[in-house]
Order: C-alpha cells, then structure tokens, then sequence
C-alpha cells in the first residue's frame, strides 16, 4: 500500500497534497467569478477560518458547500489550514497565495 503524499504548508500543518489541490481549485474558482456573492463568500470562509466563532452570513454557506469546501455547516480542519495558509491580508486586501511552505 502506498503513502499519501503530504505538503507542509505555512501555518505549519501536513496535509495530502491532492486535498491541497483541490481546496486550492475551489479557492481558485471562487476568486475568479469577480461577483458581488463569490467575493462575500470568500470573505465569509476566511472570517470563519480565522475565527471559529464567526457566524457566517445570508447563503455564502450554500455557496460554501456547494464547492465542497464546507459540509454541514462545518469547515473541516484540513480545508481551514489551507485556507489560512493561502490567504493574506484583511477585508478588501486579501490575497490568495501559494499555501504550500517554502
């Protein structure tokens, strides 16, 4: 049986680089839809990354697990790293980046 391949990414977790991938499409694809409702999911999925308390607003958490990066109403821990890996900056400013450390 083989190994899953891991990445270590910059807040310092191992995850499956394929999981990496795939989070980073959906980021990716979410990003590039340069719509008001994209641009507020975004938003809203780093807020909740960054602070389990955040409370996630309107239907941004339909569109959120739509694209398969929430289930249930619930971020999973590998998809948060990711997240806070990927992401830089505040409110308007944020950046999606290469998550994977150097």
């Amino acid at each position: 049986m083989s190994e899953i391949e891991t990445v270590l990414l910059k807040n310092g977790s191992k995850e499956p680089k394929a999981l990496v991938i795939g989070v980073m499409m959906s980021l990716n694809a979410l990003t590039g839809q340069q719509t008001m409702q994209s641009a507020i999911g975004f938003y809203e999925l780093v807020m909740v990354c960054r602070d389990r308390n955040h409370k996630i607003q309107g239907n941004d958490g339909e569109i959120l697990e739509k694209i398969g990066l929430m289930k249930d109403g619930v971020i999973h821990d590998s998809v948060r790293n990711i997240v806070l890996s990927a992401v830089e900056g505040e409110d308007l400013n944020m950046v999606l980046l290469n998550p994977i450390a150097k």
